[in-house]
């Protein structure tokens, strides 16, 4: 488990990129980002994936110890690399910072850069103005204990956007559709669920195919 204090730098970023250049997208993204995690000690973690039916659709989180950190990446010499080969394939580009209201993984450091069977989940909803505190704490108890009792939770990282409390983003990486399904499924899940759906506006669920996830075993 992390601790989701002011300090961490937690970003969504949603990326476009023009028609017939996700390989180059993707060979590129996976190294800087394989890179950033293995050599900057700031940079936790960094989830790349895409939406199944549209591969100019993509999707970052990365999740730094500090602003420090956050500089310290966005001026080495692999970030900078893989904007220059970006030039032309990333058409839209907006991030949004997060601020962090919960982070966990489990204790064992990610390490996918190739095909495979991960389940990830990008939730976004809208909490009512009366309800955050008790939200958080409903959602964190229901994360902390999904994260101890069930290997196949690989992360999941909440945030509310920056100046927009009343947004949450849901950041989740299952070992497998199996693992998403028995979390749901999860007498403890429901309740949650029961708990707190008079309190979400509105939800939106993607789920999205996993291209790149690494990150530290920093819990």
């Amino acid at each position: 488990m992390m601790n989701a204090d002011n300090s961490v730098v937690f970003k969504m970023h949603l990326i476009k990129i023009a028609p017939d250049t996700y390989e180059q997208y993707l060979n590129a993204n996976r190294g800087s980002l394989i890179t950033a995690v293995a050599i900057e000690d700031g940079t936790f973690g960094m989830y790349a994936s895409h939406q199944p039916d549209d591969l100019t659709s993509n999707y970052l989180f990365e999740v730094f110890d500090n602003q420090e950190a956050y500089k310290e990446h966005v001026s080495s010499g692999q970030y900078q690399q893989f904007k220059q080969e970006m030039d032309g394939v990333i058409t839209k580009h907006d991030e949004i910072d997060l601020v962090p209201q919960f982070m966990g993984h489990q204790n064992v450091a990610l390490n996918i850069s190739t095909p495979n069977d991960l389940w990830v989940n990008i939730v976004r909803m809208t909490v009512a103005t009366d309800h955050q505190a008790e939200y958080k704490k409903a959602v964190t108890a229901e994360l902390q204990g999904a994260l101890s009792n069930d290997p196949g939770m690989l992360a999941v990282y909440v945030g509310t956007e920056e100046g927009k409390p009343n947004e949450w983003v849901i950041y989740e990486v299952f070992q497998s559709e199996d693992n998403y399904r028995q979390h749901v499924a999860d007498p403890a899940y429901q309740a949650y669920k029961d708990n707190t759906k008079q309190w979400v506006e509105n939800k939106d669920v993607k789920q999205t195919i996993g291209d790149v996830l690494v990150n530290q075993n920093n819990n």
